[in-house]
């Protein structure tokens, strides 16, 4: 029996695998999954383009991929003296940085499970993670952003006696832990037969990543190098990146829109990312002037904000030629300023944090769609939109997106109800995800299923107001949410964060500006929240089920 052979038994075998050996079968018979890992496309690239460089961190520092496949066979080297093994898990809780990727692939290279820990969890957050998945070993920083990270993980520790290992990201040396840098002290001559042993295959497991909780306690993701390699090729294809290309990724590398879109595509190709650690416009306005991109990867609000940076100052993003952007939908003002200005491309990218990308805007679509779009479903994947009986509908339409596809997860680690709750016995997943389909199969984010507005059986779209909000002269940021009503069933209320706090807005400044902008008066906001901030997940989503609950106290008018 061979390795792939081997490894699919061993997945086969797991109680929180939701797959049939039909359905696994079906993806290695037919190509979709094979024996090929990240750990091949990381030593071809350092075979062939050994000076290339992979990663250039916030600092300026490069690392080329003759650096990169010395350091993580190092890094897996070192892992096994320490007792981890093929299947063990390591925590991994740092920002973008290049041991984050370092860590990823030396785990990799010795079939260690990296889980990947937002940089924003708590001890409570950690207990849930490391209860669940009993990482042997934790990567840390010791301090970031004036949190001290050793502090933190020895309260964790205490409580759990799997976790034997913290190692620092650190310049100086703390007692009880190993310091990253020593790891990388290990000589590797002989270690090539060492990892031929432990070397993964593409039904391998890759990393377990948590989803975001905006709904409840998170989920965790148990990806496969084979599953994240299959819509990788995909979204090569889509961006059409040249091998060489380079990408400023900031969102967070332990969520699956940076790591996926930004790293793995980049590995994939051969290509060369520049990393921030955090948001920061001014850090990212540095780096793009000096690392010179062509791609920025971001979210919404980062684009927003570097769109008014850039207007108020004079700075140097020519550079940039794409903008690549997951969640929601980025207000066509603000994409225009890239299009029209500098001449960018726009992309809009949907998909899930089990299974990566499903859809996406193609190349020539201009920003009266990539400001509303999120495309249509990517080649290879099975997409449909089903109403609240589960009958497929034609588009135009509007109802709940359901995908299956070899992008997908084989379960959720240690949580097979999850399994049960979020796929059906033929693969499909279901999103609870409401969308609008056009006749063109380009679909419309309008709004999770306990998102959507039912005022009077009226099913109001919350981010149409958003949008025409967004335009307001005031207003930073907003989120529109549904209140309890005992007549109507819900009414509409906007939460507000204002660009000065010294000003003040009042619901009937809210109703006269959408009256002026042609907003319906049934989608006008009967209370105003004006806060400080909104309540949100380690990646960076508005718990909108949060905000919920604070709106109830609000007055209708």
């Amino acid at each position: 029996m061979g390795k792939l052979e081997k490894s699919v038994e061993r997945l086969l075998s797991r109680d929180d695998v939701r797959l049939t050996k039909e359905q696994v079968n079906h993806y290695v018979k037919t190509k979709q999954w094979g024996e090929e890992s990240f750990v091949d496309y990381l030593e071809q690239h350092a075979k062939t383009n050994p000076n290339r460089v992979a990663i250039t961190d916030e600092n300026g520092i490069d690392t080329t991929y003759a650096q990169l496949q010395q350091q993580t066979d190092q890094i897996a080297l070192a892992l096994l003296e320490l007792g981890l093994g093929p299947g063990d898990r390591i925590a991994v809780q740092l920002p973008n940085c290049n041991e984050f990727i370092l860590t990823l692939m030396g785990a990799a290279k010795a079939s260690i499970v990296p889980v990947f820990c937002h940089m924003p969890y708590t001890e409570h957050d950690l207990d849930y993670v490391i209860g669940l998945t009993e990482a042997k070993a934790i990567v840390i920083p010791d301090t970031f952003k004036n949190k001290n990270y050793i502090e933190l993980i020895d309260k964790v520790k205490e409580k759990h006696t799997c976790l034997e290992h913290v190692i620092v990201v650190s310049e100086n040396l703390s007692a009880g832990t190993i310091n990253f840098y020593d790891l990388l002290q290990k000589d590797t001559p002989a270690a090539s037969n060492k990892l031929d042993e432990v070397r993964p295959v593409g039904t391998d497991p890759f990393f377990i990543l948590f989803t975001s909780g905006t709904t409840g306690k998170p989920k965790a993701v148990f990806h496969l190098h084979a599953n994240n390699l299959f819509y990788t090729k995909e979204l090569n294809k889509n961006l059409n990146i040249p091998n060489d290309g380079k990408m400023l990724v900031v969102p967070p590398i332990a969520h699956l829109t940076g790591l996926a879109v930004g790293f793995l595509t980049s590995l994939y190709r051969g290509g060369s990312i520049v990393l921030l650690s955090s948001w920061d416009v001014n850090k990212a306005v540095d780096l793009i002037e000096s690392t010179k991109p062509s791609y920025f990867l971001g979210v919404t609000p980062m684009l927003i904000d570097l769109a008014r940076f850039v207007g108020s100052n004079e700075r140097d993003i020519s550079s940039l030629t794409n903008m690549v952007y997951a969640g929601a939908p980025c207000p066509s003002e603000i994409l225009n300023i890239y299009s029209q200005n500098y001449n960018c491309e726009i992309m809009a990218l949907y998909g899930y944090s089990e299974g990566g990308l499903t859809h996406c805007t193609r190349p020539g679509d201009d920003t009266t769609i990539t400001s509303t779009s999120f495309g249509k479903v990517a080649d290879g994947i099975e997409a449909k939109i089903i109403d609240g009986s589960g009958n497929a509908l034609e588009g135009p339409c509007e109802g709940e997106v359901v995908v299956r596809g070899a992008n997908f997860i084989p379960g959720y680690f240690r949580q097979p109800h999850n399994n049960n709750k979020m796929f059906d016995s033929d693969g499909w997943f279901y999103s609870s995800d409401i969308v609008r389909m056009d006749e063109n199969e380009y679909c419309t984010f309008l709004g999770r299923k306990d998102d959507l507005i039912n005022r009077g059986g009226y099913k109001i779209d919350p981010r149409e107001i958003e949008e025409a909000l967004y335009a307001h002269p005031d207003v930073s940021q907003v989120a529109v949410v549904g209140i309890p009503d005992e007549r109507l069933g819900e009414r509409i209320a906007a939460c507000i964060i204002l660009k000065d706090s010294m000003k003040t807005l009042s619901l009937e400044d809210v109703t006269t500006f959408l009256s002026t902008k042609g907003v319906s008066k049934k989608h006008w906001p009967e209370a105003i929240k004006v806060v400080e901030s909104f309540p949100m997940t380690a990646s960076g989503k508005i718990q909108r089920f949060v905000l919920r609950k604070q709106a109830r106290e609000l007055k209708m008018s």
